[in-house]
């Protein structure tokens, strides 16, 4: 009995974890987007379908702010998992990692990149196979 409430328990520990992730997805996406184009060379962003993008948060971790240009007493650092597809199905897989902070936007809290994410490209698949 007391091995099922502790299974259970393990198992519903991560819904009823009330720690609030910061969601800074788009800034992470579109500078890995702009590093696949600009610095990478690998592909024109106007190529890519953003309808069909995947994004997984990998991990977020809240620290102390030890950057003086920041005026944030925390920062959460954050690495994605991208995953992009252009019009030929060619799929791109990034994994960025950066910085968030916490901004106070008319009373509404929001998140946004505390600046430029590393990008690690990862893969590039082709999903459009000839039979010929």
């Amino acid at each position: 009995m007391k091995k099922n409430f502790l299974i259970i328990g393990l198992i519903m520990w991560p819904i009823i974890s009330f720690a609030k992730t910061p969601n800074c997805a788009n800034a992470f996406m579109n500078n890995a987007a702009w590093w696949m184009q600009y610095d990478g060379g690998i592909v024109e962003m106007a190529d890519l379908d953003p309808s069909k993008t995947t994004v997984t948060l990998l991990a977020s971790e809240k620290k102390k702010n030890t950057n003086n240009m920041i005026k944030k007493k925390y920062v959460y650092t954050q690495i994605y998992r991208f995953v992009f597809y252009d019009d030929s199905g060619n799929s791109y897989q990034v994994i960025t990692k950066g910085d968030a902070v916490e901004i106070n936007k008319n009373d509404i809290t929001e998140f946004c990149s505390a600046g430029l994410s590393d990008v690690y490209f990862v893969s590039k698949n082709n999903l459009s196979v000839d039979s010929k």
